[in-house]
C-alpha cells in the first residue's frame, strides 16, 4: 500500500451523536492510558499482528492456533492493579484484530476466544477488573476482517455482522468508555490482487450508522478513527500513530490537527504485539519525554504493549511501565 495525498472520506455528514461532554472531558483530562494488541499472532514465531495476511497463512491453518491458545497466566485484576501502579487512567485492547478472531464471547462467529483452549471470556473479566478500579475501559476493533467470509462476499451483509458485534460490546461490558477502529485509511491505495483481496472495502462502511450506535448505547464512549485523516463528524478525537500530534514523521499520518482533542499513541516494544524475536524496548525516560510533549501539545498519551501467549504483561515491560508511571508522578508533584 501507499499513501497518497488526494482522497474521498466517507460522508458521515448525517450523523446524529457525538459523546457528551462528561464522556469527553473524563477522556481529555485522563491524560495517559495504556493499550494492547493481543491475539492469536501472539502465537507466531515471524512476523507481527499481521502475520495472517503478511504469511499467507490459510485460515484452516490459522484456526488451529485456538488450540493452543491457552493464556493460563491471565489475571484480570493483576493487569488491573498494574494500571493503579503506573497512574494509567484508560485501558483499551484488540476485542477483534484484523484476522477476525474475538478475545470476547461473541455470537456472531465461532472464531472467538470461547472456542480456544481458554475457554474464557478475556474482555468480560477485564471489564469487572477495571470497572472495580475506576479504570475506564475502551475497546480496538478492526473493520477489516481477513477471515470472515462475507468481508469478501456479500458487503452488506458484513456490515450487518461488524455492527452486531459492536452492540455486543456496547451491552454486554457495563459501562464502555471509548472506541477505537481501524483498519479505514482512505489515503491508501492497494497495490496488486493480493492487497485488494485482503484490504479493500468493498462497499461503504456506514460510519455514520456505527458511530450512532455507540454514542446511542453508551452516550460517554469517545470515538476514534485512526484513519490518518482529519476526524470525521461522529469521531470525538483525532488519533497520531507513533507521531506526536501535527507530524508525519512515519510517512502516513496527516500533519493537519482538528479542533478537536488529539491522542498520540506509541508502542513501548517493537511493534504492536509480542514478538520475543525482535524485543527492543524503549526506555522509561525516551517515553516520558514523548509524553511531556504530547500533554505540551494538548494531547492525550496512549502507549501500547503487546501481551505474550502466556497471559502475562512481560516482566521487561512491567518494570519499563512503571519507571515511567513514576516519572509522570513526580513531574505532578
Amino acid at each position: 500500500m501507499k499513501t497518497i495525498a488526494a482522497y474521498t472520506p466517507e460522508d458521515t455528514s448525517h450523523t446524529k451523536l457525538q459523546a457528551s461532554p462528561e464522556g469527553l472531558k473524563h477522556f481529555v483530562d485522563s491524560g495517559f492510558g495504556l493499550t494492547t494488541h493481543w491475539g492469536l499472532y501472539a502465537l507466531g514465531n515471524s512476523s507481527n499482528e499481521w502475520s495472517y495476511f503478511n504469511e499467507r497463512i490459510p485460515y484452516a491453518t490459522y484456526r488451529k492456533r485456538m488450540e493452543k491458545f491457552n493464556p493460563t497466566r491471565f489475571n484480570a485484576d493483576e493487569w488491573g492493579d498494574l494500571l493503579l501502579e503506573i497512574g494509567a487512567k484508560f485501558f483499551f485492547i484488540t476485542s477483534k484484530h484484523h484476522d477476525g478472531f474475538c478475545l470476547y464471547d461473541t455470537q456472531y462467529t465461532d472464531f472467538n476466544v470461547m472456542n480456544s483452549a481458554f475457554k474464557r471470556d478475556i474482555v468480560g473479566e477485564l471489564a469487572t477488573a477495571l470497572h472495580e478500579r475506576g479504570i475506564a475501559f475502551h475497546f480496538y476493533y478492526s473493520l477489516i476482517d481477513w477471515t470472515q467470509k462475507d468481508y469478501r462476499t456479500d458487503w452488506e451483509k458484513y456490515v450487518e455482522f461488524y455492527q452486531n458485534q459492536v452492540r455486543e460490546l456496547c451491552t454486554n461490558y457495563g459501562p464502555i468508555a471509548g472506541f477505537v477502529f481501524d483498519g479505514y485509511w482512505p489515503r491508501n491505495v492497494l497495490e496488486g490482487p493480493d492487497e485488494e483481496d485482503y484490504f479493500r472495502a468493498r462497499g461503504s462502511w456506514d460510519l455514520a450508522g456505527t458511530y450512532d450506535l455507540i454514542h446511542s448505547l453508551q452516550p460517554n464512549a469517545v470515538i476514534t478513527n485512526n484513519s490518518h485523516i482529519l476526524p470525521l463528524k461522529g469521531e470525538d478525537y483525532q488519533v497520531c500513530e507513533l507521531d506526536l500530534p501535527g507530524e508525519n514523521t512515519t510517512g502516513f499520518n496527516t500533519t493537519e490537527i482538528g479542533t478537536i482533542p488529539i491522542a498520540s499513541w506509541w508502542n513501548l516494544n517493537v511493534g504492536w504485539s509480542y514478538q520475543p524475536w525482535q524485543h527492543k524496548l524503549r526506555n522509561a525516560n525516551d517515553m516520558f519525554d514523548i509524553y511531556k510533549e504530547t500533554r505540551k501539545r494538548n494531547g492525550i498519551f496512549m502507549l501500547n504493549v503487546g501481551p505474550r501467549p502466556f497471559g502475562d504483561i512481560h516482566p521487561h515491560e512491567q518494570f519499563v511501565l512503571r519507571e515511567l508511571g513514576d516519572l509522570i508522578r513526580k513531574d505532578k508533584v
